[in-house]
């Protein structure tokens, strides 16, 4: 047997008791950080302040209120008629034990129209990238392999481009309509790249957005089971004796200094916790709280008329995040398009946006695909006569040894 499981059950019995231990100093905790918040709801414009002043300085994340901390806001009446287009994708990684340096990203694109005249397109678009300029980045002087990181941040720019190409295809007019992406549109695997690698991945995915923007076609994102602490970071400032607000400084606190001599600062009372857990009391099924800006060093300073916001709303059990470009936010109606239709896809899909669900089954890359295109891809290689060879140690893997 491979895995020690009698081992592991000893281990899996002391994390147990841990996190019991843990749940109940959390929930302590919360409850404090909770009252913070809704004691300080009114002041949000004084902590939208607070949280510009403390981005550079800060040791954490940050969130920009835009609303009041205690806005909530019930879902509006569905269309009768509505549509809306979502991506979503999945990649066969470089392989690098195999006969040749590829990869391949695979874009499931769903279209789907709602009410009087009912309508759906599913597809998925594989690509293939195999030449030098697919596989590196390179600034003329230095080669930058595109992988890892990387890599996701080319399926993201294809999901966005893929979007373009759904909405020319299939949005009109006539009925109200959205475009939908799992997952942040936030490039943060970008953040502490390059410039010239952030200009390479951002340049094409603000295009995207730029294109969506002039066909007025609302962009959102859903990220089920969030786990950003942007919000949390922000009521810390209000639990730091040091946030300075009239001298124009952020937040420089002396006790997170001495923390390391072993005395607790203020603001650990929010350590660990996550906005999702920290707003759910205060939301109802199908209820969105105020809108937030991410403060998030590339979305501040790379995104420009696209900074994305981004609201929180209760689905069933789960507190979800749902993030929208600026010209977006300061829309109500687009604000209130995408909450309505959002909520509607997440009950039409049990908890999770029917839309993108049906993205992901086109886009998903099994194991027996995986496998399908590696035979496929050395046996065209076989046959063009190109010199091949597979590592040793994916040979050895492949053989079952005593």
């Amino acid at each position: 047997m491979a895995l020690d499981l009698t081992n592991l059950s000893r281990q899996i019995r002391s994390m147990s008791g841990s996190l019991t231990t843990e749940a109940h100093d959390k929930r302590d905790r919360t409850t404090t950080v909770r009252t913070r918040y809704a004691t300080e709801a009114h002041n949000y414009q004084l902590w939208a302040t607070a949280a510009n002043l403390s981005r550079e300085t800060a040791a954490w994340l940050l969130a920009h209120p835009v609303e009041p901390l205690n806005a909530v806001y019930d879902v509006a009446a569905r269309p009768n008629n509505y549509a809306l287009v979502a991506t979503d994708g999945s990649q066969i990684d470089i392989e690098r034990h195999g006969a040749a340096a590829c990869y391949v990203i695979n874009i499931g694109r769903v279209f789907l129209r709602y009410g009087a005249q009912p309508k759906a397109r599913l597809s998925s678009v594989p690509s293939l990238y195999y030449r030098e300029e697919d596989l590196y980045l390179s600034d003329g002087v230095r080669r930058i392999p595109i992988e890892g990181n990387y890599l996701s941040a080319r399926r993201d720019v294809e999901e966005g481009v893929a979007l373009v190409g759904l909405t020319e295809e299939f949005l009109t007019d006539d009925i109200p309509g959205i475009a939908l992406q799992d997952g942040t549109l936030v490039r943060w695997t970008l953040a502490g790249a390059e410039k010239f690698v952030q200009n390479y991945f951002l340049r094409p995915y603000l295009t995207y957005l730029d294109e969506m923007r002039q066909r007025n076609i609302p962009v959102a994102s859903y990220i089920s089971r969030p786990r950003s602490p942007e919000v949390a970071g922000t009521i810390r400032l209000m639990f730091c004796p040091d946030v300075r607000l009239a001298d124009g400084r952020g937040a420089k606190c002396n006790e997170c200094s001495d923390a390391a001599a072993g005395r607790e600062p203020s603001c650990y009372v929010c350590q660990g916790m996550t906005d999702a857990e920290i707003l759910a009391d205060f939301l109802q099924d199908g209820q969105r709280g105020p809108l937030f800006i991410s403060m998030s060093r590339i979305n501040v300073e790379a995104y420009g008329h696209h900074l994305i916001h981004f609201f929180y709303m209760r689905v069933g059990r789960e507190i979800a995040r749902v993030e929208i470009p600026q010209w977006v936010a300061h829309n109500q109606d687009h604000v209130n398009l995408v909450h309505t239709l959002v909520y509607d896809q997440c009950l039409k899909g049990q908890g999770y946006p029917h839309a993108l669900a049906r993205a992901h089954e086109q886009a998903v890359v099994r194991a027996a695909d995986r496998r399908a295109f590696l035979k496929m891809m050395e046996g065209s290689l076989m046959r063009a006569d190109v010199p091949t060879a597979s590592s040793q140690k994916r040979s050895s893997k492949e053989i079952q040894a005593v």
